[in-house]
């Protein structure tokens, strides 16, 4: 059997369809998986070495003269596949099955752009979580092949193949946690206050091990943050030589970011800080952790310029390390 599997981006979005991929390929072991995403992202496919990737150049994708030949570009090398499975549901991802006539045809609910009529199985939509809505197309079609069983969680990356971090922790009994207070340019909205993280180091300060995760966009905390708080930062490092760092940790806490959803992939125990993501369709699957908010009035919201984030700014370092805490 010969799949193809549709998720051109984000980041975040990506990660959160490995448990329904991996479920796929557990359940169809010598199926030929081929993998379309965005160059960008096409290094997230590397601890699945079953994945062929496929790759859309996303400089021809946002170009309005040269997108529809880069899709035909990219379905030329689909020919033949018995099914596709597009799990980011908007017209770019479904039309690159259709141009490849692929006559199976697998939709997992999302259907913006007029995506859906493109598709001849799709899903009917429900408001779930990105790893819940993932996971169902996964196991409607599992259930086409007589298979079940492919709509369960598994974290698809705990024994993943991953680059070595090198020597990040010391020998103690202490628990160790790994705290993630950036996040990218574009989710900026979702960070809370650095002050309250902060504040939240100094109350768990003697009670764990704690670590910075401090990316290429926080350089200028790395240069003070640490001497601040007394907490050391994690070396700086790839992706995956990351991950492999976050595997040794007993607690990841982040805001709603690719890290976040690494960890949970990874089966490290999550505290997710939410202030404007919805805390159903960002939301975490059962056993990976909890989301700590403030469910104030005007959230979840999607406004990026948001100036007030009163959603976060509410969102108490005590009651974080309490119930962080409670766990120790």
């Amino acid at each position: 059997m010969h799949l193809v599997l549709l998720r051109l981006s984000a980041l975040g979005d990506i990660l959160r369809v490995f448990p329904a991929w991996t479920n796929l390929h557990e359940a169809f072991p010598d199926a030929r998986f081929q993998a379309v995403v965005e160059d960008r992202h096409a290094f997230l496919l590397e601890p699945l070495p079953w994945l062929e990737p496929v790759v859309v150049r996303r400089k021809e994708l946002s170009n309005p003269f040269k997108a529809m030949r880069e899709l035909k570009s990219v379905a030329a090398q689909l020919r033949h596949a018995d099914a596709s499975l597009d799990f980011h549901g908007i017209l770019k991802s479904a039309l690159i099955p259709k141009f490849a006539k692929i006559e199976e045809r697998w939709g997992d609910g999302v259907t913006k752009e007029g995506a859906g009529w493109m598709q001849n199985h799709p899903l009917p939509w429900r408001h779930q979580s990105r790893y819940h809505q993932a996971l169902g197309l996964s196991q409607a079609f599992g259930e086409s092949r007589g298979v079940s069983g492919l709509g369960r969680f598994q974290p698809a990356l705990k024994d993943a193949q991953l680059p070595s971090a090198g020597d990040i922790w010391t020998s103690t009994r202490k628990p160790r946690m790994v705290l993630v207070p950036g996040a990218s340019k574009r989710g900026a909205q979702k960070r809370w206050p650095l002050r309250h993280w902060m504040r939240l180091a100094r109350l768990l300060h003697g009670k764990a091990e704690l670590r910075w995760s401090l990316g290429p966009e926080e350089k200028d905390l790395r240069a003070w943050l640490p001497a601040e708080t007394g907490v050391p930062a994690l070396p700086p490092l790839g992706l995956w030589p990351l991950a492999s760092a976050l595997r040794q940790a007993d607690r990841v806490l982040s805001a709603d970011t690719g890290l976040l959803h690494i960890a949970v992939l990874l089966g490290v125990p999550v505290t997710a800080i939410y202030g404007p993501s919805d805390p159903v369709v960002s939301g975490l699957p059962e056993g990976a952790g909890q989301v700590l908010r403030t469910d104030i009035g005007c959230s979840p919201c999607r406004e990026r310029q948001c100036q007030r984030r009163q959603c976060l700014e509410e969102l108490e370092p005590e009651l974080v390390a309490k119930v962080v805490g409670s766990g120790l």
